[in-house]
């Protein structure tokens, strides 16, 4: 039997997660640098 991943709790779809926005601060940081 397969197992289903995260199937006890509903979770709301977020398109920004922390790390994507932390991620996108480092971009801003090395094109300020270059």
């Amino acid at each position: 039997p397969r197992r289903r991943r995260h199937a006890a709790r509903p979770v709301r779809r977020r398109r920004r997660t922390r790390r994507s926005s932390r991620v996108h601060r480092r971009r801003r940081a090395v094109r300020r640098r270059r």
